[in-house]
C-alpha cells in the first residue's frame, strides 16, 4: 500500500484561494469514503464511488500546514473496503483525495470504524484551512497520552507487586 498522501484538487485549491482573497478561512467539515481504487488527480472533483460521508468528529492544528482530524463511521449503511478517502470543505468542494487499489480499512455495520488522519497542506498558505468538528473529542493524540500514562501506572504497580512477592518469599524462607 502507498503512504496515505492525499492529492490536493484544483477545485479545493480554488476554494481556499477564493476564501483567502475574502479574508476568510476555508472550513474542512467532512471525510468521504469510497471503494473505487484509482490514481488520484488534481482534476478530480469527487470520489470514484462514494459510499459514506461523515462529519469530522475532532481536529486540531498540529503545525503551520498540518491538521490532525478524526471521524467515526458507524450506523447503518453500505459495507465496503475503503480504497479512497476524500476531505471536503463546508460547501462540498473536495479539497484533497487519496486512493489506492489496496484497501485501507473495512466499513462494517457491526463495528464502528475510528479514523484518524494527519493532513499536510504544504501547497496552501498557513492557517488558510480550519476544521469544523462535531465536537466529539476523538483526538487520538490525547488518547495515546492517556494510554501511555495508564500503561506506566500499571507497570509500576506490577513492579511493586513483584518486589513484595520476593520480600514475602524471603520471609517465608527464614521462618
Amino acid at each position: 500500500m502507498t503512504a496515505l498522501v492525499p492529492t490536493l484538487t484544483l477545485a479545493g485549491l480554488n476554494a481556499v484561494f477564493n476564501t483567502e482573497g475574502d479574508g476568510l478561512q476555508a472550513k474542512l467539515t467532512h471525510i468521504v469514503l469510497g471503494d473505487q481504487g484509482r490514481t488520484p488527480k488534481p482534476s478530480h472533483t469527487k470520489l470514484g464511488n462514494q459510499r459514506r460521508r461523515i462529519a469530522i468528529a475532532d481536529g486540531e492544528k498540529t503545525a503551520d500546514r498540518q491538521l490532525h482530524i478524526t471521524g467515526v463511521v458507524d450506523g447503518e449503511g453500505p459495507e465496503f473496503w475503503v480504497r479512497e478517502v476524500g476531505f471536503e470543505l463546508e460547501d462540498g468542494t473536495l479539497l484533497a483525495i487519496w486512493s489506492d487499489t489496496q484497501p485501507l480499512a473495512y466499513v462494517s455495520n457491526n463495528v464502528p470504524l475510528l479514523l484518524a488522519f494527519d493532513l499536510r497542506l504544504d501547497a496552501l498558505p498557513a492557517d488558510s484551512v480550519t476544521i469544523e468538528t462535531s465536537g466529539a473529542n476523538l483526538s487520538l493524540v490525547a488518547w495515546g497520552e492517556q494510554y501511555i500514562a495508564n500503561s506506566a501506572a500499571i507497570i509500576d504497580t506490577m513492579a511493586r507487586q513483584v518486589d513484595l512477592l520476593f520480600r514475602v518469599h524471603e520471609l517465608e524462607k527464614r521462618s
